[in-house]
């Protein structure tokens, strides 16, 4: 998920500068990879990448070390316009600015270069390091050959417009003609599940109540009520984006409120969502009360078996005898269930400043046709509550942030990326790029991964 860098300390020479020549073995002797992170994207800022700024992306390229070889990896740049967002008309090639941003996976990085590797090729080496583990991996930002190496494999991610479908070898998920909600999650036998659809739907519900001068109001809105217009579809190697505005159909009184736009970034084995939602002056002013959940509800055929969450990490069975009870108050941001269908995490992640105010998450957990009582319901399903919401203190507009991935991604943690001219020499520069952390410390995946053992 792309999130900025720390700024670095220092700043480094031009990028292509013929003073970084590599020749022969005078440089630095090469290491061999040993990063095993598998799911994480890596996202750097143009500023970041010394004088890559006012160039044009079609004068380099990203390439990895593996046998001695120097070959093609899948990366691609992303433009962004001065608030931030992602401008998703942009050609696969532009020129460069401070707002954009190069994207690559860190598990297509290689080893270490050589000396004897790049000839007379000038360049920048970008060291993605693991602090869980201390496992690194190497990418070089050279000027594009298509001398040098073919060009790189297939894209990860395809979004149909069509068809409202996105499709990776991992994953498959199909998006509601013109609403919010998704109608199909598939995962692939390659990441563990059958390829059958987990879903019936995902399901919204939002009660807000209003005071106005005639007295308090009480409206209701579903998945149904949103409004959806897509304005905008961007296939990379990497990710592909979708772009849609969204709102709520309120009634007469509040059309359309509140607006927001939203960003599907769809990766190897994730997709993550963040919102940008506006709520004007006048409705936080007049809201008294708002109840509001989102829920994945799971077909009745491939339901899965087992529930987690950050405030109940031993799980629960999500079947329909069960009786266990369950924890949904406690503030948590990350929930996951698994099956023969495969496994499922979704992680939320509210703005800080809601955090600081007092809004709170809380689980929605349902077992199809359970004895009496809060988790019993027709389907399976898992999701969030937003507690709290009279708390916000001030309108405008404010990113919230869901990522959905198979097995094991999560939006935290950092993978530090270590930046150097190629060429011998002291290191130069370093900056952090926020990316995801595996999963492996969390109890559930260890579980996951016993039983597949």
């Amino acid at each position: 998920m792309p999130l900025d860098p720390a700024r670095a300390a220092h700043a480094l020479p031009l990028l292509f500068s013929s003073l970084f020549l590599l020749r022969g073995t005078e440089a630095f002797a090469g290491s061999a990879k040993t990063l095993t992170r598998f799911h994480d994207p890596v996202v750097i800022s143009a500023p970041e990448l010394p004088g890559a700024t006012g160039t044009s992306t079609a004068g380099s390229a990203l390439y990895r070390v593996r046998n001695g070889h120097l070959e093609a990896m899948p990366y691609q740049f992303d433009a962004r316009d001065r608030s931030g967002n992602l401008d998703v008309a942009t050609p696969r090639d532009f020129v460069l600015d401070d707002n954009d941003e190069l994207v690559f996976m860190a598990k297509d990085t290689g080893d270490q270069a050589d000396g004897a590797t790049f000839g007379s090729a000038a360049g920048l080496e970008i060291e993605v390091s693991d602090p869980l583990d201390g496992g690194r991996g190497w990418a070089y930002l050279l000027p594009a050959s298509a001398a040098i190496v073919a060009a790189p494999p297939a894209a990860y991610v395809r979004f149909e417009a069509d068809r409202g479908r996105a499709t990776s070898e991992l994953y498959e998920i199909d998006y509601a003609n013109r609403l919010n909600f998704l109608t199909g999650l598939r995962v692939a036998p390659a990441a563990g599940g059958n390829g059958e659809n987990l879903l019936r739907q995902t399901r919204m519900l939002g009660e807000p109540t209003f005071s106005l001068l005639f007295g308090d109001v009480r409206l209701s809105f579903t998945e149904h009520n949103s409004i959806v217009h897509v304005d905008g579809i961007k296939n990379g190697w990497v990710r592909s984006v979708r772009r849609a505005q969204l709102s709520v159909d309120l009634g007469p009184l509040f059309p359309d409120l509140p607006t927001g736009t939203a960003y599907t970034l769809h990766y190897f084995s994730s997709f993550s969502t963040p919102t940008q939602m506006s709520v004007p002056w006048m409705a936080l002013k007049a809201l008294r009360d708002f109840r509001f959940e989102n829920v994945i509800e799971f077909s009745r055929a491939e339901a899965p078996q087992r529930y987690w969450d950050a405030a109940n990490r031993s799980g629960t069975a999500l079947t329909a005898d069960s009786v266990e009870q369950i924890e949904t108050d406690r503030d948590h941001d990350w929930w996951a269930v698994s099956g023969a269908s495969g496994s499922l995490l979704q992680v939320f992640i509210l703005p800080q400043e809601w955090t600081a105010w007092g809004v709170t998450r809380g689980a929605v957990v349902q077992r199809p046709h359970a004895p009496a009582g809060s988790l019993a319901h027709e389907f399976a399903g898992a999701g969030f509550t937003l507690r709290d919401m009279i708390q916000l203190q001030h309108s405008g507009s404010d990113l919230l942030h869901a990522v959905r991935g198979q097995r094991r991604t999560a939006p935290v943690g950092r993978i530090p990326v270590t930046l150097r001219c190629c060429g011998p020499g002291k290191l130069d520069h370093v900056l952090e790029a926020k990316v995801a952390e595996r999963l492996e410390r969390h109890p559930w995946y260890r579980h996951l991964r016993r039983r597949r053992e």
